[in-house]
């Protein structure tokens, strides 16, 4: 198989944290990035052709991230991946000019009979190997992976999968749905198509004078084609804004979530960083958390997750939050509910409270100085 990995996505419900990243290299559980997953999925299936796409000044995190690729097996002989800006395939198509001959030469030259479109909005760890043998089996040009799950879990832009009475399945965007069931089928981003019938695809959009975007093209046109589809069973969630992010890491508190999103036969790739392992002072308190490495832990910690490099100063008490790299928690520092983004500094005797349905965010590299209260 060859892979297109779609990071275009925009919501402005996830501001401040995707100011200065895109939501693929979001942290999730002390050490991981949201693009971790779809990476690791592809590596465990052995792609080694990668075509991905992210928006204009969004990239510089995803460089730092990924590198040469070499923990996702991108780096060898016969791999390969391409990064592209999406706003570049957008002035081409408002000049007149070809938008889609990069992706069709990508696909041309991967000589790979398969293709894989996946996007990194959805935290969740699918097994393609197993997709691909039913695709095979079944014999349509596309197969859809989703996951039963209650209709609030899905946004306006989530595309939701229903049967006709032919057992032939439908796809329309959730704003598009009428009549919204308690469990839908919600399309997780993950489709495997027949590379010649994708370059098609992108020839007939091309024609058509459509959007830039092949994975939303799919989304779109899905209902005009016979799918196959596969039920995810696994650990997921969907990454829709502030709420759901924050939900989504304390839910790695759970041993049960833990052990099935990361610790299953396929396993969870991210970036090495060898470094000391966490200090816990003999003052400090933990309980029910998780800490990255390089920390320094000195007061009190409960039902948090706290990633590589941070500080929590003496009489520091830290409850229900999420603290990113490298930041620092100050003497009698207060913080609950709360999301503390990298490199960010809590001043001594500074309470940073909101609530378990509006989590407190402070951006990255800010200095607090007075109390940030959201009841």
């Amino acid at each position: 198989m060859a892979a297109i990995l779609s990071n275009v996505t925009r919501k402005k419900e996830l501001t401040p944290l995707t100011d200065e990243r895109p939501i693929a290299t979001l942290p999730f559980d002390c050490k991981y990035r949201l693009i971790d997953f779809p990476l690791s999925a592809l590596s465990n299936a052995h792609v080694e052709s990668v075509f991905m796409t992210f928006n204009e000044g969004e990239t510089q995190s995803v460089f730092d991230h990924i590198g040469a690729g070499s923990e996702w097996g991108l780096d060898t002989f016969n791999s390969r991946y391409f990064m592209y800006i999406q706003q570049d395939f957008d002035r081409l198509k408002e000049k007149g000019l070809p938008y889609f001959n990069q992706h069709i030469n990508f696909l041309r030259r991967s000589k790979a009979p398969y293709t894989v479109l996946i996007g990194s909005k959805f935290i969740c760890n699918v097994d393609l190997n197993a997709v691909l043998k039913i695709h095979k089996l079944n014999g349509k040009v596309v197969t859809a992976v989703y996951k039963k799950v209650s209709s609030d879990s899905a946004d306006a832009e989530d595309t939701i999968i229903r049967f006709n009475e032919e057992g032939h399945a439908i796809g329309k965007f959730k704003k598009d749905t009428e009549n919204l069931q308690s469990k839908e089928a919600l399309a997780l981003s993950v489709f495997i198509v027949d590379t010649d019938w994708l370059i098609e695809f992108a020839q007939k959009m091309q024609a058509a004078g459509e959007i830039a975007s092949l994975a939303h093209l799919l989304r779109t046109h899905l209902d005009e084609y016979d799918v196959n589809t596969y039920e995810y069973t696994g650990y997921m969630s969907n990454v829709m804004d502030i709420k759901s992010y924050y939900d989504a890491n304390m839910a790695m508190l759970d041993s049960s979530n833990f052990t099935s999103l990361l610790y299953s036969s396929q396993p969870v790739l991210t970036k090495i960083k060898n470094e000391v392992p966490t200090y816990f002072a003999n003052e400090s308190s933990v309980v029910n958390s998780q800490l990255g490495s390089g920390c320094i832990i000195e007061g009190n910690v409960k039902d948090s997750l706290i990633s590589r490099g941070s500080n929590i100063r003496k009489g520091a008490t830290i409850e229900n939050s999420l603290i990113f790299t490298s930041s620092e928690v100050k003497e009698n520092a207060v913080l609950k509910f709360a999301i503390i983004d990298k490199n960010a500094v809590i001043e001594n005797g500074v309470s940073v409270i909101g609530t378990a349905q509006k989590p407190v965010v402070i951006p990255k590299g800010a200095v607090v100085t007075e109390d940030v209260i959201e009841l």
